[in-house]
């Protein structure tokens, strides 16, 4: 396929080939690229780049909105080989027969667009990509991929496929997600947020907040415990699902502490009342238990003027600036890059608490003005408009 970059536009193909994405029955799931891809196809449409965007029905574009099969978005179709199991184990099996189906017919036609010319790059932003791969292998279409997760372990499938597509076509969103698998990666492009819809707080408020899934990895069993100890209160803002309530972390390590004044627990609100949590927070808890490749509700406080006090695991380091736009703490016991050089020398949840009580020392300007050096829609759209450079020159 004959490419060239002097020619402007670029003729992007952008595939986010998920069931997720269609909002209209799948509003209540998690999808966490959505919103990033909005704000990319949209950055690069502003460019003057020509995008197509491979998705779900639903979404208000200028992008040539390239759909996949809609009965797989609106029929409940069941896996017949598993029609004699548990009810609600076969939904889930369908539900995941559903959704991989549904991203091979609309990758599929992502690469025959391409081989037809109507593309001359593909950007996987959607999972690991698997169909892809194979299908980027066989037609030679460059084709890039954003990792949203951490690296698999060897005892996952997806390391199989890293080992069998090592690249460099993926993209990380932070540096620690490569960890010593650099070579794998053609870039790294930091998640951006659109500011404008993020508006400064000078003066914020006097609660901790803690705003995200309701899961043990996100550490907010810590958070309410340093914040008891702090005697101060703490709002925690997440998607309280029946999976939620009945789960073992919540019911052990969550519900017991909620007691309506120092711990609050709230549905995660629509984006004008979580930017309005933001900005009268006095500052976002981050205690993470595992190593999250970005966390977008930092940027997202930091951009309120809402400082952030974080464990020292995967992109904490990256995005927030220690003493500067909040605090980083060592957890307990653990020898970690960067380990005994933060301000805070108190590890773990003792480090929490100083932080917690060290906050007023924290300028909310200069939180406001870190996001907009380097996490910003636009710092996004130029990163990955970078990549796209890159691999076209390489097959020049």
């Amino acid at each position: 396929m004959s490419i060239s970059i002097d020619s402007k536009p670029m003729k992007i193909g952008i595939l986010t080939p998920s069931i997720y994405m269609y909002q209209q029955r799948y509003k209540d799931r998690i999808f966490a690229p959505g919103e990033l891809v909005r704000n990319l196809v949209k950055g690069l449409l502003d460019r003057g780049h020509n995008v197509t965007w491979f998705s779900a029905s639903g979404e208000e574009t200028k992008a040539k909105l390239v759909l996949g099969n809609k009965d797989l978005l609106e029929k409940d179709l069941q896996m017949r080989s598993f029609q004699d199991i548990n009810e609600g184990i076969k939904r889930k099996v369908s539900l995941y027969g559903t959704k991989m189906y549904y991203e091979m017919d609309l990758v599929a036609r992502a690469y025959e667009l391409a081989q037809k010319g109507d593309v001359e790059l593909l950007h996987i932003f959607h999972s690991f990509g698997y169909l892809a791969h194979f299908l980027s292998e066989l037609t030679q279409v460059p084709t890039v991929f954003t990792m949203h997760d951490p690296l698999p372990t060897d005892n996952m499938l997806e390391s199989w496929l890293l080992d069998r597509f090592p690249g460099p076509r993926y993209i990380s969103i932070s540096r620690s997600q490569q960890g010593s698998q650099g070579n794998h990666f053609i870039g790294n492009v930091y998640n951006g947020i659109n500011e404008a819809e993020f508006a400064f707080s000078p003066t914020g408020g006097q609660e901790f907040i803690c705003v995200g899934r309701l899961v043990s990895q996100k550490g907010f069993d810590q958070a309410i415990a340093a914040v008891k100890i702090a005697r101060t209160s703490l709002i925690i803002a997440s998607w309280i699902t029946d999976d939620v309530q009945n789960s073992d972390y919540y019911r052990q390590k969550i519900v017991s502490h909620v007691d309506g004044a120092t711990i609050k627990v709230k549905s995660l609100m629509q984006e004008g009342e979580r930017v309005q949590l933001y900005q009268q927070a006095k500052a976002l808890l981050f205690p993470i238990a595992w190593e999250e490749p970005f966390g977008m509700v930092m940027t997202e406080a930091m951009a309120c003027g809402t400082p952030v006090i974080a464990y020292n695991r995967g992109s904490v380091p990256e995005i927030v600036k220690d003493g500067i736009t909040g605090f980083i703490i060592d957890p307990d016991g653990e020898d970690r890059p960067g380990k005994g050089s933060w301000v805070i020398k108190k590890q773990g949840i003792e480090g929490l608490v100083e932080a917690i009580k060290r906050i007023g020392e924290i300028d909310r300007a200069a939180c406001r003005r870190h996001v907009e050096e380097y996490f910003t829609v636009e710092k996004m759209v130029s990163g990955y408009e970078g990549v796209y450079k890159r691999v076209v020159n390489k097959l020049q």
